[in-house]
């Protein structure tokens, strides 16, 4: 139930089967610590990842690689609190983000500073992904990725090395130590 306007602003009042249902949580609505100040007991915090209006990369936050997704201007998904969004200008630049994090290179680079979890798992947090640098020419580099968005991991990793003009050879322990199988 999504209990906001399509600005992300919350609906000054809810429509009355919804206001029902809720009404039944109200305790729990109404006494969570975000809702505090809020004028209105229904109100859905952090919403900012609902924000349709551009295309959006998403990933979660935990794995053993990272896998992250396009959601299209418009898409109406939102992405709940086990997953972090990266709002992007216009479709190429989602496609290559997306590209990039799904690339072994990328994962093995990740894998590498990200917090470990059980299992072999990773936690691919906003602050472990915020760290990793990004090709210096992005207009290349967007090309490039954009084009191998759908590839598999040979193609990614090839269209990664190109992207940021690296040699595979001067990867390699990287790739063989940290990319995930």
């Amino acid at each position: 139930m999504w209990t906001h306007a399509p600005a992300g602003a919350p609906l000054a009042r809810l429509p009355s089967h919804a206001s029902a249902w809720l009404r039944r949580h109200y305790d729990d609505l109404a006494t969570r610590s975000d809702a505090r100040r809020a004028r209105r007991w229904w109100t859905l915090f952090r919403v900012d990842a609902a924000d349709a209006g551009t295309p959006r990369v998403v990933w979660s936050d935990f794995g053993r690689r990272p896998r992250a997704a396009v959601l299209l201007a418009g898409d109406p998904v939102v992405p709940l609190n086990t997953c972090y969004v990266v709002p992007c200008a216009g479709d190429a630049d989602a496609w290559a983000l997306a590209a990039l994090l799904n690339s072994p290179l990328i994962a093995a680079w990740l894998n590498a500073v990200a917090e470990p979890a059980r299992g072999r798992y990773r936690r691919y947090l906003g602050w472990t992904v915020g760290l990793l640098p990004m090709p210096r020419d992005w207009s290349r580099a967007r090309s490039i990725m954009a084009e191998a968005a759908f590839g598999d991991d040979d193609a990614l990793t090839e269209a990664t090395l190109t992207a940021y003009g690296l040699r595979k050879s001067a990867m390699q322990a990287l790739i063989d130590t940290l990319a995930p199988r």
